[in-house]
């Protein structure tokens, strides 16, 4: 059990509440011992731990993407698993997953969309490698039926599995940008409590994350982390912008609005510098109130 055959680690994750709709410009990875979660049921590897962050970073606001992540099954032993996941400044945050038995039955798609509103989802993504794409049908007819607009983009899998879910997930969990709720966790390991203790853990999402490697059939059932990765991989791109960057970006436009507020009235910027109001704020008051002198200065 060398770190070189299982590459993925737990210890990379960040495990935090995720914000539903906002979440912070950027979160500080930490493996101090003291950040160990104690309480955390885990079924990893021996020494590998989840950890909280030491940091969050920066103001919050919305998120610039949100999708669910589906790998669809026929009724039988496998699973039909969704992955709720949204992006800000490159860190990928997951929110929720869902795991169904009876295939792409309507009570499966349906409770699949309801959790899509819920974190208002934009994009359906989709395996096609199972259906046939009859699964994206009936996604679409639904849709229409629950009145929700939601973008679908179907995926065919042409690289072996275990290859192209280490090759989706170990380069984010390396920068850990890979922001896990703490929800997640408790979910997957009281999922399924009705089955043998040794079939529970062949489903458990961190099971299969933490024994996946690049042998064929490295792991028997993994529909779970096949969701999160093929939602991780739609992200790739988002992973080349630098929160740091975003950061000095967002820094360099609050001077440059802080500038302009004091030669277009001096008066309300230096009581909003005095009230400590955020650029969002200052933006704001600027909007609701307009000054029509100086009168800071005294009348002779």
């Amino acid at each position: 059990m060398t770190p070189k055959k299982f590459p993925l680690k737990m210890a990379d994750l960040i495990v935090t509440s995720v914000n539903p709709t906002t979440a912070p410009e950027s979160i500080i990875w930490c493996s101090d011992p003291q950040n160990v979660i104690k309480d955390a049921p885990t079924v990893g590897l021996p020494g590998d731990y989840f950890y909280s962050p030491m940091q969050h970073q920066g103001e919050w606001d919305e998120y610039s993407d949100s999708i669910c992540s589906i790998d669809p099954s026929g009724r039988g032993t496998d699973e039909t698993a969704a992955t709720y996941i949204s992006q800000r400044n490159g860190f990928l945050y997951v929110h929720e997953m869902r795991a169904y038995r009876d295939g792409y039955s309507d009570n499966t798609l349906l409770d699949i969309l309801r959790g899509c509103r819920k974190y208002k989802t934009n994009k359906l993504l989709i395996e096609t490698n199972f259906g046939d794409g009859i699964v994206a049908e009936l996604f679409k007819k639904h849709l229409i039926q629950t009145k929700q607009n939601i973008d679908i983009e179907e995926v065919r899998a042409n690289v072996r599995k275990e290859d192209r879910i280490i090759d989706a997930l170990e380069p984010v969990l390396n920068q850990h940008r890979l922001v896990i709720d703490r929800g997640v966790i408790d979910w997957d390991y009281n999922s399924n409590k009705d089955a043998p203790p040794e079939e529970r853990l062949l489903y458990m999402l961190f099971y299969q994350f933490s024994r996946m490697c690049r042998e064929k059939g490295a792991v028997k059932h993994d529909d779970r982390l096949d969701s999160l990765a093929q939602g991780v991989k739609y992200f790739t791109d988002a992973m080349a912008i630098s929160a740091n960057n975003e950061i000095a970006k967002r820094k360099f436009e609050e001077w440059k609005d802080l500038e302009q507020a004091w030669k277009d009235d001096p008066q309300s910027a230096a009581n909003h510098m005095v009230l400590g109001m955020t650029y969002k704020q200052r933006q704001e008051a600027r909007g609701k109130t307009k000054n029509t002198g100086y009168t800071w200065i005294p009348s002779r």
